[in-house]
């Protein structure tokens, strides 16, 4: 078993970048517009003996302060992962430590997954909703699917439930069915067609839109509803009783207390609990869990642009990964040499670490932002 290498934390960075998406991001189910803008808190652990980690982190100027001068390993433990100590600090812990021992981060992990990771354009949101006739919706939607394109992304996830709050629910039955057909034509009959009604469906509106498109082939259903043993089980036996192939996935969104056994009986697939709230080291773990009943991985990530490489790390590096969620979007200052993404697959390079640096000046200007700040011994 590995130890962690000597090390004293001495400096601790944080800085905000700011990016954009290369078009106006709408509703969802629950919520209105979540705009074009994207930013992402990053922080950069410095310790005595030069190395350094980066990844995003929340992490107040107070609480940093007074891990100065603590050991690496106070934080930080293998092959568990952060202390109680460091959970502030995950995905940047997990950096340093793999830099420290100059292996790539999925090597750090377990390295028993693939480093080709697939990866889906998460994207396609409610931007329909001032449309006056479907040639119109059409054509919104082609867009979405053209512009995915033109980023490397052949996968897509549709938000719909546009019946819970924005249409009466018939009619958004019809116009989800719609945009899902749409999309599908769109992006091909080798594409995965994903959908997440944010808890905007009932099971019979759940059970209505999955028969409305039972020959477009939906990869899984996202949340269809809040998450309740009877529900989840009659909506997995409809699949069942159809012979279709689709998942259920679900976790986002405050899973109840029961979530796991849901899980463990089968009514869900896909767990989706968020990566960057739960945290690498809480993943690492519950992979392992979900491993002995077959269900599968893909963390949530929407909101952020670096995750990204911590999370392929974390699909390189296990068995049961499914997919990862990305978006198109424009990060200045991020130094990525070595990645590469093509044709909905994100490659995963063998350099040390998570793989990725930000630009000095970038970041030195990310630490004016008021949620930046520097502390050092």
């Amino acid at each position: 078993m590995h130890e962690v290498p000597k090390g004293k934390i001495t400096c601790i960075e944080k800085c905000v970048l700011r990016g954009t998406r290369p078009r106006y991001i709408g509703f969802n189910a629950r919520i209105p517009a979540h705009g074009s803008q994207i930013s992402d808190p990053v922080v950069r652990i410095r310790t005595d003996g030069g190395a350094w980690g980066l990844g995003w982190s929340r992490i107040g100027e107070d609480e940093a302060r007074a891990l100065l001068g603590k050991e690496v390993g106070d934080l930080f433990q293998l092959p568990d992962g952060c202390l109680p100590a460091g959970r502030n600090l995950d995905l940047p812990l997990w950096d340093l430590v793999a830099r420290m021992m100059n292996l790539p981060l999925y090597r750090l992990l377990g390295a028993r997954g693939k480093r080709e990771v697939e990866v889906y354009d998460g994207s396609v949101y409610i931007d329909d909703l001032d449309a006056t006739d479907e040639e119109q919706v059409k054509d919104i939607f082609r867009g979405e699917v053209e512009t995915g394109h033109e980023h490397g992304y052949l996968h897509f996830k549709i938000k719909v439930g546009r019946g819970a709050r924005w249409m009466p629910t018939d009619a958004g039955l019809r116009r989800d069915e719609l945009v899902i057909r749409t999309v599908r034509e769109a992006a091909g009959p080798q594409a995965k067609v994903l959908i997440d009604a944010n808890m905007g469906n009932t099971l019979n509106t759940a059970i209505a839109l999955l028969d409305a498109c039972a020959d477009v082939g939906i990869y899984w259903f996202e949340e269809p509803f809040a998450e309740d043993a009877p529900l989840n089980q009659a909506l997995k036996e409809h699949i069942v009783a159809n012979d279709w192939d689709t998942l259920v996935a679900d976790g986002e969104f405050a899973p109840p207390p029961y979530f796991f056994d849901l899980v463990e009986k089968g009514f869900i697939d896909v767990v989706q609990h968020d990566f960057r709230a739960m945290g690498l080291t809480w993943w690492r773990s519950t992979s392992a869990r979900l491993e002995q009943w077959n269900a599968l991985c893909a963390p949530h990530c929407w909101g952020s642009y670096i995750e990204r490489f911590h999370h392929a790390h974390f699909a390189a590096s296990i068995p049961n990964f499914c997919l990862l969620e990305a978006a198109p979007a424009a990060m200045p200052g991020l130094i990525t040499d070595g990645w590469r993404l093509a044709d909905s697959i994100l490659h995963v390079p063998d350099t040390s670490g998570a793989g990725l640096d930000i630009d000095p000046r970038i970041f030195a200007q990310g630490m004016e932002d008021r949620e930046g700040f520097r502390v050092v011994i």
